[in-house]
């Protein structure tokens, strides 16, 4: 729960050798932007490498290989690796989810395509810098977004506080203003849940 951007890239049928220049590209803009942590280098995943096999240790880039399983709606059940990854992880601010720019190909298919999110709500709590934090770990997404945009590959962008289309800063704190509230409010009846229990069943 919180405000979270969501995101889909699409490269089409490119090379792989164009899609190595265009996650560099990222990758430069992120560095640019001066993330808070960020791959040193890009990673290239293929075949068996790209899977997550039950049992296994999670390595570093667990939560990006998570995030290019390509899964379905209506078959919950139904799972595709990818074929070949191409991306890096990053931090773009403290108290924000691990933020995943990759490309990656599927068995079948000659698309290089790849969809994730990144939770920022949390980036406004006290300890992480408030919403001065918040509003710059959002702000700093969306310029990297723009970029992906820039170089033709942006498919779809569903930002939650609506940042994105209206551009306002103002607004955007007071959704994750808005958003917090929410969330210290579901906490407290979630703590008063085991009481009303009690209280039932004596």
């Amino acid at each position: 729960m919180g405000l979270t951007i969501h995101y889909k890239f699409n490269a089409g049928e490119r090379s792989t050798e164009e899609v190595r220049q265009l996650i560099k590209s990222l990758h430069q803009a992120a560095k640019d932007l001066a993330f808070e942590q960020l791959d040193e280098e890009i990673i290239e995943l293929m075949g068996a490498e790209c899977t997550i096999p039950k049992g296994s240790i999670p390595d570093r880039w667990f939560i990006l290989k998570l995030n290019a399983i390509k899964r379905d709606i209506h078959n919950f059940n139904y799972e595709e690796y990818p074929v070949h990854i191409i991306g890096f992880t990053s931090l773009p601010r403290p108290g924000t989810e691990e933020l995943d720019i990759f490309l990656c190909r599927y068995p079948d298919s000659l698309e290089w395509m790849a969809q994730s999110r990144c939770k920022t709500q949390y980036a406004s709590l006290p300890e992480y810098g408030g919403d001065a934090n918040f509003a710059l770990a959002h702000t700093m997404i969306i310029a990297l977004l723009d970029k992906a945009q820039e170089l033709g590959i942006l498919e779809e962008v569903v930002d939650e506080s609506g940042y994105w289309s209206d551009r306002n800063p103002h607004k955007l704190i007071a959704e994750g203003e808005k958003w917090n509230n929410l969330i210290v409010e579901i906490g407290n009846i979630l703590g008063r849940i085991p009481d009303a229990l009690r209280n039932f069943w004596n």
